[in-house]
């Protein structure tokens, strides 16, 4: 397991494309979609967490920051246990967790 923040983001990068590729090729089934979705989500976040600390702590990456750390911890709980990806409310939550971490990326100039 990477020790170094760099060496993180690079493993939740890799994670990610690995599982954008899993998603482009095949319909996986629902616990395989909720963890996809629980490593982009951890992708996010450390990539949040690099670009907060120039604001110092305050402004647009705080709250995207934020924003992306709740989406990841919510896809999580959404993909973990025995939700394993199967349960509506949780995936319900993970989706909108996920749309506000979109709109805070948006409002920080990320994308």
């Amino acid at each position: 397991m990477p020790r170094t923040p760099a060496g993180r983001a690079a493993n939740a990068l890799r994670l990610s494309a690995q599982s954008i590729e899993a998603l482009a090729t095949s319909t996986p089934d629902p616990a395989a979609d909720a963890r996809c979705a629980r490593n982009a989500a951890a992708a996010a976040a450390l990539a949040a967490q690099v670009a907060q600390p120039h604001e110092g702590g305050a402004g647009p990456s705080a709250v995207a920051f934020r924003a992306a750390l709740a989406a990841s911890q919510t896809a999580a709980s959404a993909a973990g246990g025995a939700a394993a990806g199967r349960d509506p409310a949780r995936n319900t939550a993970a989706e909108e967790a996920e749309k506000n971490a979109v709109a805070a990326a948006r409002a920080a100039g990320w994308i």
